[in-house]
């Protein structure tokens, strides 16, 4: 029996993003391991790093604050390709942008495994072009999704497919504690950097555009896109030509989208890049057990995405709430959640219940992933591409967020207290905004775009399929 290729699709997707975002965390906490001082530390869940003080350790005398301006120039470079690795992906091939991203994020991790202790100058020009080339992947990834995915399967194939970002911070956590601390400083950044390269090469050996140019394709599984169609009903170069970019950038719906994306990304980057510092920094503890406490929050906040994906599209199809209701009710109940954590963090001594109050904040933020992330879906359907390339531009709350921690953390808690307040604060700034201005109906600068004229696309692009309604409810769930 033949494996559909869809599920290839779905599973080589999930380990794309997997691999690639674990490349985040990884690096952060060698970092951590890297410009420790050396000091008993306190808080051990495990017996003494056997790599302390062999030939496999590395310690550098650089500034505490380093840390952040690597990250910083990682982020600056992912906001700048987020809108142009749109553009590539639908003027070239999704599948070949996004196996190039792979390719060449993994390949620099290698690189700087060897180049770390000796010139921190090029560390940084590294960081640059990693975030240069991951901020394409995101894009890319969604171009080959919307042409495989059935209409009536698209929202488990992209809920599965998108659990690899989610997941990837606890796995990058707790094998990069581990090897960082028994095999060697730089044995993680071999694994995820070698992994992301392996992976690319399967990527672009099993991966194609689109269904019906895939010669592995079942007659049955052809037959299924000849009579369903997939997501993909329209060429690109149409849909760039009738954008409507003033009432894009003037509505305040996709304005609320638009900083729902700023406040995930401002805690995202704190919790692939930051946490480990503030672990280290406030209890004194080892990378080990570091990477142990901080990916169990992340193991949730993956069951959370999967779980609220299904109960919110539930409540949509069954017509118990409306799809505004529903995408604020989950909007707000993750981020209020995760505010409300973020803020009580300042009351916290202990390290015990700090991991707490992240597992439950972090965990439970997954639910906001059904409302602010698919809501271009359904402020304007044709455009949601569009949409989304300008919305994730509010990355640069990363950038902001990992500025800010630089310039206001110590290696002591009362700082991480003030760093956790602010976010605390931005995410509740959030949570109101959305609620304010959020909608789920389709916007009418959004459907101008008639049957007829989908229909005479597909007939100048019979790749794309036959032309299907998408079920209400059935969305697309994009991470940061």
């Amino acid at each position: 029996m033949r494996i559909p290729q869809r599920l290839v699709v779905v599973l080589l997707g999930f380990f794309g993003l997997l691999f690639s975002f674990s490349l985040r965390t990884c690096f952060s906490l060698v970092m951590v391991y890297i410009l420790r001082d050396n000091t008993f530390q306190a808080n051990s869940l495990f017996s003494e790093c056997t790599v302390n003080g062999t030939a496999r350790d590395l310690t550098l005398p650089w500034d505490p604050s380093t840390t952040q301006y690597f990250n910083t120039v990682f982020f600056v470079g992912y906001f700048l390709t987020q809108i142009p690795g749109g553009y590539l992906s639908a003027r070239f091939s999704s599948s070949r942008v996004f196996g190039l991203s792979a390719l060449t994020s993994g390949s620099l991790m290698i690189l700087l495994s060897f180049v770390m202790k000796y010139a921190k100058t090029v560390v940084y020009i590294i960081r640059f072009l990693q975030g240069l080339f991951e901020g394409m992947a995101i894009p890319a990834l969604n171009g080959v999704l919307s042409a495989w995915s059935l209409t009536s399967e698209k929202s488990r194939m992209v809920t599965l497919t998108y659990c690899g970002a989610y997941l990837s911070p606890a796995v990058a956590f707790f094998i990069t504690g581990a090897t960082t601390c028994y095999i060697s400083w730089h044995s993680s950044l071999f694994i995820f950097g070698g992994s992301t390269v392996l992976f690319s090469l399967a990527w672009g050996l099993l991966v194609y555009d689109h269904p019906l140019s895939n010669p592995k394709l079942s007659e049955q599984e052809k037959s299924l896109y000849e009579e369903m169609g997939s997501t993909k009903t329209e060429s690109s170069i149409d849909t760039v030509r009738n954008v409507p970019y003033k009432q894009i950038l003037t509505s305040l719906p996709v304005m609320a989208v638009f900083v729902g994306n700023f406040c995930r990304n401002w805690i995202f980057s704190m919790q692939v890049s930051q946490l480990p510092q503030y672990f280290s920094d406030a209890y004194n503890m080892d990378v080990a057990s570091i990477g142990f406490l901080a990916a169990f929050p992340e193991v949730l906040m993956a069951a959370v995405v999967v779980i609220g994906g299904i109960i919110i599209d539930n409540l949509i199809t069954s017509g118990k709430v409306s799809t505004t209701a529903a995408r604020k009710i989950a909007q707000c109940t993750g981020f209020g959640i995760e505010s409300l954590c973020l803020l009580g963090l300042y009351l916290i001594n202990d390290y015990r219940l700090a991991t707490v109050f992240l597992l439950i904040g972090v965990g439970f933020s997954g639910m906001a992933i059904s409302g602010y992330q698919v809501n271009p879906l359904d402020l304007a359907p044709q455009y949601a591409h569009i949409v989304t390339g300008f919305t994730r531009t509010s990355c640069i709350g990363s950038v902001l967020s990992t500025v800010l921690a630089g310039a206001i953390r110590q290696k002591n808690i009362e700082s991480w207290q003030t760093i956790f307040v602010v976010a605390g604060s931005v995410h509740l700034f959030g949570v109101i905004f959305y609620g304010v201005f959020a909608s789920g109906e389709r916007q009418s600068w959004a459907t101008d775009m008639s049957t007829s004229e989908s229909l005479r696309t597909l007939t100048a692009h019979p790749e794309y399929g036959t032309v299907t309604d998408t079920p209400k409810g059935h969305v697309d769930r994009i991470p940061n």
